[in-house]
C-alpha cells in the first residue's frame, strides 16, 4: 500500500508511521511510505499515492488546501489528522475517507487502517478495464498493460504474456483513467506503464524487453519526473 503523510510535526510523524507499519504488518500488508513536514513540498513531490494521512492546522499551506489539490489530481483517500475536534465538520466538503484526532490515535487508528486497507484491496485487485475489438469485448487487468500506441482511431494494446489486443478508443480518455496507475503519455501516440520502463534515453523510452517508444522533446522533462516519483514510491 502507497502511503503518505503531511504533518509539520517531525514527532508525530515519526511516531505515526512506526503506528502505521505495525498495523499493517500485523495484517501482512508492506507499507510505502513517505513523510513530508511541509505542505508545499507535498504538492510539489508526491508520489501517486492509495491513501494520505494529513494534517488540517499546518503553516504556509494548511491541509484543506492540500484536500482540494488531492481531489482534483486523482483518487487517493485522505484521512485527516488534527488536534481540532472542532476541524471535523469543516472537513466533510472535501470528501475523507475517515478522521483521526491526534490525542485519540491508539483508539481510533487501528479501526481506520482496517477500514483503509479494505478499500485499497477492493480498488486495486484485478483491476480490469474494457476494450472494444473488432471480434468483441475483452477485459483486461491494467498492470498486465505494458503501453499502448494509437493510429487514426484504433490503438494497440500490447499486453504482457498475453495476446496483444487491436481495438478502437481515445488515447486521450485512457491517459486520463490510466493516470492513478503510474501510466506517462510520453508522445503523442503513445502512454506507457511505468512498471515496465528499464530505461529513458534522449528520444526514446526502453522498456525492460527491450522495446523501444516514441519520447517527445518537450515531453521528456514531465516523463522523467513522473518516473522518478514513481521509483521513490517504492513500488
Amino acid at each position: 500500500m502507497r502511503i503518505a503523510i503531511c504533518d509539520d510535526d517531525a514527532k508525530f510523524t515519526d511516531r505515526l508511521k512506526v503506528f502505521i507499519e505495525k498495523e499493517l504488518g500485523a495484517r501482512n500488508v508492506t507499507p510505502h511510505i513517505c513523510v513530508y513536514h511541509d505542505g508545499g513540498a507535498f504538492i510539489a513531490d508526491h508520489a501517486a499515492c492509495d491513501a494520505v494521512f494529513l494534517d488540517i492546522d499546518m503553516p504556509s499551506v494548511n491541509g484543506f488546501d492540500i484536500a482540494e489539490r488531492i481531489n482534483g489530481m486523482g483518487d487517493a483517500l485522505i484521512v485527516f489528522i488534527t488536534m481540532h475536534d472542532e476541524l471535523v465538520y469543516s472537513s466533510i466538503r472535501f470528501r475523507p475517507f475517515r478522521f483521526v484526532r491526534k490525542s485519540r490515535l491508539a483508539q481510533e487508528l487501528p479501526e481506520v487502517l482496517g477500514d483503509l486497507n479494505r478499500e485499497v484491496y477492493k480498488r486495486n485487485a484485478g483491476r480490469k478495464f474494457e476494450f472494444r475489438t473488432q471480434t468483441g469485448v475483452v477485459f483486461l487487468d491494467v498492470s498486465t498493460i505494458e503501453y499502448i500506441e494509437i493510429y487514426g482511431h484504433w490503438m494497440h494494446v500490447c499486453v504482457d504474456g498475453g495476446e496483444d489486443l487491436n481495438c478502437y478508443g481515445s488515447l486521450a480518455d485512457l491517459e486520463k483513467e490510466f493516470a492513478p496507475f503510474d501510466f506517462i503519455r510520453t508522445h503523442k501516440s503513445y502512454i506507457v506503464n511505468c512498471k515496465y520502463i528499464y530505461a529513458i534515453e534522449k528520444g526514446q523510452i526502453v522498456l525492460d524487453d527491450g522495446t523501444r517508444i516514441l519520447l517527445s522533446r518537450y515531453r521528456a522533462g514531465e516523463v522523467r519526473d513522473k518516473f522518478r516519483r514513481y521509483v521513490r514510491s517504492g513500488i
